[in-house]
């Protein structure tokens, strides 16, 4: 008898101690949803990442798309994604449910979202304001077809992705830095490599191949047969400016206002130059103001190379109609001004050239796209 009663004593006690203890289980506290600031999307430059849960919480993650174990990384500071990659999170705490794992995606291909649409229109290109030089006269009427230009200089981690190799030194290092020390020949093989990787169709021909495999090195003195490549303007790939779409685009496809630098009058609202440019170098791209058409550092930071062969009195002559440049040269056009340059030369209407083969720590690039 006695040893029955112990027994049922213990059963009740046990049944007590679970009951107790599934109470306690289900109304513990759970840990938030990890969140992420910013949240995952679509990105031109690299993001710098913060991750924040229950006050207390210890967060583990992981960046390679798995879900958090015990064994992941406990975050500490801000994560810095430069490349396409998902974040996973997942916050524990003692005496707490964990949480749900939290996910986030960012994405930093070029694609359209990062280009802007530039409506075709007729504009006055040249010294509309008076006092440049008199390579940018005279004034003319230019009409051009539409197209999509991006709305940021090509950045280091955008060149980096398909060259492989980062050419910038010493003027500003990073990710969200445009990319600088690039000729125009390189320019060429980015773009169609670029073009073939993302399915599109490649814009330069050189020696008759738009394979740039089959294209000799990049030539580091002037080189007859890369002068002679060919532009197919209907293909859909990755493409310089020509220097008429260059200074439409800068204008905000409009001589009204007539501004003198990129979207205003006031230079340091809009660019980056000699008279704010403190430490000497180039600057994240995206850090001014845009233009009326969202386009960024058009004036300053960095001088974009475009298409076209430069001859000083080449608009006297230019056609009305989507102008390429003349057929011959020996400098090729940028335009822009750069963060070492005074405001004079950060002018919508500035002309400067260069040897297609030199690169420079002041050049840099930006692309277009025809509307397909």
């Amino acid at each position: 008898m006695k040893l029955l009663r112990c027994l049922l004593l213990i059963t009740i006690i046990l049944s007590l101690f679970i009951s107790c203890s599934k109470k306690t289980t289900e109304h513990m506290d759970k840990c938030d949803t990890p969140t992420f600031s910013p949240e995952g999307g679509t990105y031109p430059v690299e993001q710098i990442v913060t991750i924040s849960s229950t006050i207390g919480a210890t967060i583990l993650y992981t960046t390679d798309g798995t879900d958090p174990s015990s064994s992941s990384p406990v975050y500490t500071n801000p994560i810095v994604v430069s490349s396409t990659t998902t974040l996973k999170a997942q916050a524990i705490r003692d005496g707490w449910k964990d949480s749900d794992i939290g996910t986030a995606t960012f994405t930093f291909n070029i694609s359209l979202e990062e280009f802007t649409y530039v409506p075709g229109g007729t504009f006055t290109m040249g010294d509309t304001r008076g006092g440049g030089n008199s390579d940018e006269s005279p004034t003319h009427q230019v009409t051009l077809s539409s197209f999509h230009i991006s709305r940021h200089e090509v950045t280091q981690s955008q060149w980096l992705e398909i060259m492989h190799t980062n050419p910038a030194s010493g003027y500003g290092i990073g990710n969200a830095y445009p990319v600088y020390n690039v000729s125009w020949y390189a320019i060429l093989k980015y773009c169609n490599l670029r073009s073939i990787e993302e399915g599109l169709t490649a814009v330069y021909s050189i020696g008759g191949s738009t394979d740039p495999n089959a294209w000799s090195s990049i030539p580091t003195t002037n080189n007859a047969i890369w002068n002679a490549t060919v532009c197919d303007w209907s293909a859909n790939g990755y493409r310089l400016p020509t220097e008429a779409e260059w200074e439409y685009a800068a204008r905000g496809a409009s001589n009204t206002p007539d501004y003198f630098y990129s979207g205003n009058d006031n230079i340091g609202a809009v660019a980056w130059y000699l008279g704010n440019n403190s430490p000497n170098g180039t600057k994240p791209v995206g850090t001014k103001d845009p233009n009326s058409l969202g386009i960024y550092d058009m004036s300053g930071n960095i001088w974009e190379w475009c298409w076209d062969w430069y001859n000083n009195t080449y608009y006297v002559s230019s056609p009305q109609e989507n102008p390429t440049g003349p057929n011959t040269g020996s400098q090729r056009v940028f335009r822009g001004g750069a963060f070492n340059n005074n405001a004079f030369y950060c002018r919508v209407a500035m002309r400067e050239s260069n040897y297609p083969y030199h690169g420079f720590y002041i050049y840099g690039f930006r692309l277009v796209r025809i509307i397909d």
